[in-house]
């Protein structure tokens, strides 16, 4: 008898529509136990040809990094969903699975009306950049014009500067966070009841949903928010450059603590430069937020650390309670102490190469063991025996028992 927690989504099938806004959605079904079935061509989505690609493997079968990441724990099956016979194994899955995801604009051969028209009850979750309403409706949509729709490109960036772009491709996860929460409240809803639910998501408005706190901002205080936080920034607060990289600070004299300890540090290495930061000024929060002030302590803290590691700086930090930390490249966070610790990269074999690959684990921690990478991204059409043989047997069984 297994000692294993049952996993929440266990015995959930879900069908993957998505091209990249909701792939992250049918993730973290997947990681949860849910069987996420991929319906893409013959040819493959075009998700498979994303850079960067991953060395050592045809990037044709199995797709570029993003894909590796996006597409862990599901299945792939290949159909030519422009015959009839591709939409009827479509349709025959729909009818068997508990919810679709499907991305507007990213399965051209698919039509939400046809997901619909199959008979039964289950969540189908629509992901667009616009929502399937509205003059935007049919507009077509990439991750920066969402964030600008949004509004949270207007947010981010330097007060005297253009509007700043959030790396990373923020909309695709924001929206497929935003879609994954509400077709898990409408599957409970269908647990309980037996009712289906279309579920309508749009990546502009859950981008304007997540604006760090400019509504809150507006309902308190009737102020718009704009790049540069509240307007003033401390001097102390910037990423400043040292010997193998940059470190973020911030000292301000809201921070007592961080600002002493940096005097007090400073103080301790005999650097010449301590003097400067007793003067009067330093003492004035209007002063200490202007442009020359910011410029000032810059080439002043910059001398200070020159010498000094990211390491040395975060030994400091924790040592002196300052508020300070490294700014982590990519290649930095394997060996982050706090990820180490924490056990958080997983090793996982992927198909074609001879050994496993370091994988981002859970993006959350919870009280069991409940999430998992049971297998790599699949190869295009990996899982067509299988899958189809689990339908025509359950077509068989619902024969039978007809």
């Amino acid at each position: 008898m297994s000692t294993h927690p049952i996993r929440p989504y266990t015995g959930i099938r879900i069908i993957d529509l998505t091209r990249e806004l909701g792939s992250y959605a049918t993730r973290l079904f997947a990681d949860l136990g849910a069987e996420v079935i991929r319906v893409e061509s013959k040819q493959g989505r075009g998700d498979r040809q994303n850079p960067p690609t991953v060395a050592g493997l045809d990037s044709h079968q199995f797709g570029g990094v993003p894909y590796a990441f996006l597409n862990t724990n599901k299945k792939s099956l290949t159909l030519d969903l422009a015959s009839a016979a591709g939409k009827t194994v479509l349709s025959d899955l729909i009818a068997r699975a508990q919810i679709v995801v499907y991305e507007a604009g990213g399965q051209t051969d698919v039509a939400l009306a046809d997901i619909l028209a199959v008979p039964g009850a289950r969540i189908v979750t629509s992901v667009s950049y616009f929502g399937l309403t509205g003059p935007y409706s049919h507009f077509v949509g990439t991750d920066l014009i969402a964030q600008s729709l949004g509004g949270i490109a207007w947010l981010s960036g330097e007060p005297d500067k253009p509007p700043l772009q959030l790396a990373g491709q923020q909309s695709v996860f924001v929206t497929s966070l935003y879609a994954a929460a509400a077709t898990a409240i409408a599957l409970w809803d269908y647990e309980a009841t037996g009712h289906g639910h279309v579920i309508d998501v749009s990546a502009q408005e859950a981008i304007a949903h997540s604006l760090q706190n400019a509504i809150q901002v507006y309902d308190l205080e009737k102020r718009i928010s704009s790049r540069g936080g509240e307007g003033v920034r401390d001097a102390t607060e910037a990423a400043f450059a040292c010997k193998d990289g940059y470190v973020f600070l911030a000292a301000p004299l809201a921070l007592p603590a961080s600002w002493n300890g940096i005097i007090q540090w400073m103080t301790e290495e005999g650097f010449d430069g301590v003097a400067r930061l007793h003067e009067p000024e330093w003492a004035q929060r209007a002063t200490r937020c202007t442009a020359a002030m910011r410029s000032e302590f810059k080439l002043l803290f910059e001398r200070f650390i020159v010498n000094k590691t990211k390491q040395e700086m975060r030994e400091n930090a924790l040592k002196r309670k300052l508020v300070m930390a490294p700014v982590s490249k990519l290649a930095d966070l394997q060996d982050d102490p706090q990820l180490v610790y924490r056990q958080y990269f997983q090793q996982v074999g992927m198909p074609g190469l001879d050994h496993p690959v370091a994988f981002p684990g859970a993006p959350y921690r919870l009280s069991e063991p409940l999430w998992q990478i049971d297998r790599a991204a699949p190869e295009l059409g990996q899982d067509n025996d299988a899958v189809l043989a689990g339908l025509e047997q359950s077509q068989r069984a619902a024969g039978g028992q007809g």
